[in-house]
């Protein structure tokens, strides 16, 4: 009894894998490309390597900073860079859910970013955007606790910011670097 069951596992894995190459492979003749992947021009992973993260004011601006570093620029910052990203963020906290006593039991810790990315060889603006991002958080008792909670709602708009923005950015990306379509002549 477990040889079979043995083998119905690897038919089952075998049936997966060539599902998985017939999928592949169809993805490709449409034209499809990964994002991150990287070919004989480098991949936009080579672009994002590419941008210098100008500074951001205030924690939460260092904080942003940061992971869009480590997301951009694992190996350091460009010595000679392409592109340079500037980002202007405005933190706000908006107070929910007011107590019969007059004080408020739940906030809002609210993001708005602005940013663009220049080309450093002329200073054009290539690609600018908007976002927002909310984070709710309890405000308690409790002092110490609301204060924890609310620095964890920072990092999380900020992880959520970075996290658009470098998609955003790597779209913009891999669009600027796609080939583009030739006209046919037909005579």
């Amino acid at each position: 009894m477990s040889w079979f069951r043995t083998n119905i596992n690897r038919r089952r894995v075998a049936a997966l894998c060539l599902g998985a190459g017939v999928l592949i492979s169809v993805l490709g003749g449409c034209g499809y490309r990964p994002l991150y992947a990287s070919g004989a021009r480098g991949g936009v992973a080579s672009d994002l390597a590419a941008i210098k993260i100008g500074l951001i004011p205030n924690r939460t601006g260092q904080q942003l900073r940061n992971i869009l570093l480590d997301r951009m620029n694992p190996r350091g910052e460009p010595s000679q860079p392409r592109y340079k990203l500037e980002i202007a963020i405005l933190p706000s906290r908006q107070e929910l859910g007011v107590r019969k006593d007059d004080t408020s039991s739940r906030a809002n810790f609210i993001l708005d970013g602005k940013y663009r990315l220049l080309d450093t060889s002329n200073g054009r603006t290539l690609f600018e955007a908007e976002t927002r991002r909310v984070a709710s958080y309890n405000i308690s008792d409790d002092d110490f606790s609301t204060i924890s909670a609310a620095a964890a709602a920072r990092r999380r708009v900020a992880r959520e910011l970075a996290d658009e923005i470098v998609i955003r950015v790597s779209v913009y990306l891999n669009r600027r670097r796609a080939p583009k379509p030739q006209k046919s002549s037909e005579n």
